[in-house]
């Protein structure tokens, strides 16, 4: 999620992690004509797993997730505001949970797990800065946060690393991040033929730039919805939004999300106590500045918002969390469409965890 800029985020371990969110990616939904085989299983376990400075590995149920117990290095590029690349640190418990702390043992204290993607996760910047951590410091000892959330992953991959490292433990809350990217299942598949990663079908069929679609049906209609936002200046931020994200204004994308992934998840008699919390882009937040029509504008969360109170789900706006921003103010609370900065961390963790705390009351 990347889905995000996963190309620039990593310095020195960008072909690592670009073969980790390719390979066996569409496997969990579609077939695929060539599997890899044990020798090739075994080659790229030793190219991932083993190598001391990658932070992820391959996985059976997430096809690839954050290494377990693992310390090391991220990095923030140059053109993201800086004039030397930073690293943060990296760190992970035993369940590659992100932070060193493990779950507690003690059932009196409330726990609560954020899922989600590089926006969770806090793309570029320190980890002591994301909401996620914010959050566990307003807490106090009140509860425990927990981060379970990986650079690239959907929801399709949160549920599953969910459902395989965490369903046993006795949530208090879950709440499921969703950014606007996450209808896609999968941008990156491994092709074994050719021993490398490329982008899947469904992407390359529209393309994946932020400006240029393919001449597909798929990639005409995002170009046709590309043009008409850009012809109105209320709605031109909304055009600079990636293709991953355009989508979300597809009802057919929504369709496909909702009876495939969403829902299977929600409708689980065992699930746990769940939460949805959108995150607005930040041409979602220029153009609502701007004057569009709040329908168009927030048309992925009202679609979400409907779901949820079908299912009687608690769903969170964290557009509201920007509401009194100044608009010249916004691009502050970004390093790009989709991640937030560190101003744009410090808004979200202020605004969320109120809202948190009253759900575990």
């Amino acid at each position: 999620m990347w889905k995000k800029l996963l190309a620039m985020s990593l310095g020195t371990v960008i072909g690592v992690v670009l073969v980790i969110v390719a390979w066996d990616a569409l496997e969990l939904v579609h077939p695929r004509p060539h599997r890899l085989d044990t020798v090739e299983r075994g080659q790229l376990r030793q190219a991932l797993d083993e190598n001391p400075t990658a932070i992820v590995m391959y996985d059976e149920a997430t096809s690839y997730r954050y290494k377990p117990s693992f310390h090391g290095y991220r990095a923030r590029p140059t053109h993201l505001g800086s004039r030397n690349q930073m690293n943060f640190p990296h760190v992970t418990n035993s369940l590659g949970l992100l932070g060193p702390d493990e779950i507690s043992s003690d059932r009196r204290i409330p726990k609560i797990l954020l899922l989600g993607d590089s926006v969770t996760y806090g793309m570029w910047v320190d980890a002591s800065e994301t909401f996620g951590v914010r959050m566990q410091q307003q807490a106090g000892a009140r509860c425990q946060l927990l981060i379970g959330a990986c650079e690239g992953w959907s929801t399709k991959q949160e549920i599953a690393f969910f459902d395989t490292y965490l369903r046993g433990v006795d949530w208090r809350a879950v709440l499921l991040v969703f950014c606007l990217n996450d209808l896609v299942d999968f941008e990156w598949t491994y092709d074994t033929a050719a021993g490398t990663i490329k982008l899947t079908e469904e992407i390359l069929a529209v393309g994946t730039g932020g400006t240029k679609t393919n001449q597909t049906v798929g990639g005409l209609k995002l170009a046709l919805l590309r043009r008409k936002l850009s012809a109105d200046a209320k709605t031109a931020p909304l055009a600079q939004q990636v293709n991953t994200a355009l989508w979300a204004w597809e009802e057919g994308r929504w369709t496909h999300y909702l009876q495939r992934t969403l829902a299977p998840f929600i409708e689980r008699p065992d699930r746990p106590p769940v939460s949805i919390v959108m995150a607005p882009t930040l041409g979602q937040l220029q153009a609502f500045a701007r004057g569009a029509d709040p329908a168009q504008v927030m048309y992925p969360q009202l679609r979400l918002q409907a779901f949820c109170e079908r299912q009687s789900l608690t769903c969170i706006d964290l557009a509201e969390a920007f509401a009194g921003a100044a608009p010249e103010d916004l691009a502050t609370y970004y390093l790009d469409d989709l991640h937030f900065s560190e101003a744009g961390h410090a808004v979200v963790a202020h605004f969320l965890w109120p809202r948190i705390s009253a759900l575990i009351r």
